[in-house]
């Protein structure tokens, strides 16, 4: 597969799997919870695959466990609710965003850059 608009479907459903794991079946998400970690981590995976190139064969595990990570965090935002609401995604995953961009900028030893929703100016409220 060399179209990155194919490669990151497949990118997004394999993150989507390894946060189902952490999450397991005594759990929901709240609808609105899947239709904003798809378009964010989409938007985020896709620029990756198309600015740093594909290096998805190399960090498929990092990814797997980034995503049961972040299904661990949000759990725990989350509460004894058995619905998973968008503020308790969206905290696990600026937790989660910020310690990726930290390993990068070490990784590379490059400063880390700011995070995309600055980039992006998508007007996300973090908590």
């Amino acid at each position: 597969m060399t179209d990155p608009q194919q490669e990151v479907d497949v990118i997004v459903a394999d993150c989507f799997f390894s946060v189902g794991q952490a999450i397991g079946g005594g759990r929901r998400l709240a609808p609105e919870v899947v239709t904003w970690w798809r378009r964010r981590y989409r938007a985020y995976f896709l620029d990756a695959l198309v600015v740093q190139a594909n290096s998805w064969l190399r960090d498929r595990d990092r990814l797997a466990n980034v995503g049961r990570h972040l299904g661990a965090r949000v759990l725990h935002h989350a509460g004894g609710r058995d619905t998973i609401d968008l503020e308790s995604a969206m905290k696990a995953s600026f937790e989660i965003e910020a310690g990726c961009r930290m390993d990068a900028q070490r990784e590379s030893g490059l400063p880390a850059l700011p995070s995309p929703d600055v980039l992006l100016n998508t007007n996300f409220t973090r908590n």
